[in-house]
C-alpha cells in the first residue's frame, strides 16, 4: 500500500475503494457479517492511504460489497474472492469554492 500510495498522491483522480468477501457456508456473527467485514476492509485501506499522504478529498467512496461481486463467480467460496478493489475515477476532486492557489 505504501508504494501504491505514492502513485495515488501524484494523480488528480478521485478514488473508489470496494471491499469484497467470499461466500460462506457458515452463519455470520450476530451484528457482524459479510457486509460489515467488506466495509471494514475498504475503510482500512482508505485509512492506510490517508496515513501515507493521499488527500482525504481524493476519496469518493469506501464501500462494502460483501459477496455480491465475486472475482470467480464459478466458485463464490474460493478465498480469492476476498479482496479490495481500488478504482481511479476519471474526474478531479472537487475544489473548495474559495480556493486561491
Amino acid at each position: 500500500m505504501q508504494r501504491l500510495s505514492a502513485a495515488l498522491k501524484a494523480l488528480p483522480y478521485r478514488i473508489s475503494i470496494s471491499g469484497h468477501t467470499a461466500a460462506s457456508k457458515l452463519t455470520a456473527k450476530p451484528g457482524y457479517g459479510a457486509w460489515e467485514l467488506s466495509a471494514d476492509r475498504a475503510n482500512a485501506i482508505r485509512k492506510i492511504l490517508e496515513e501515507e499522504g493521499v488527500p482525504t478529498a481524493n476519496f469518493f467512496v469506501a464501500a462494502g460489497r460483501a459477496d455480491t461481486q465475486p472475482l470467480f463467480p464459478e466458485d463464490p467460496f474460493v478465498a480469492a474472492n476476498r479482496r479490495v478493489t481500488i478504482t481511479l475515477m476519471r474526474e478531479a476532486p472537487p475544489i473548495p469554492v474559495n480556493f486561491r492557489p
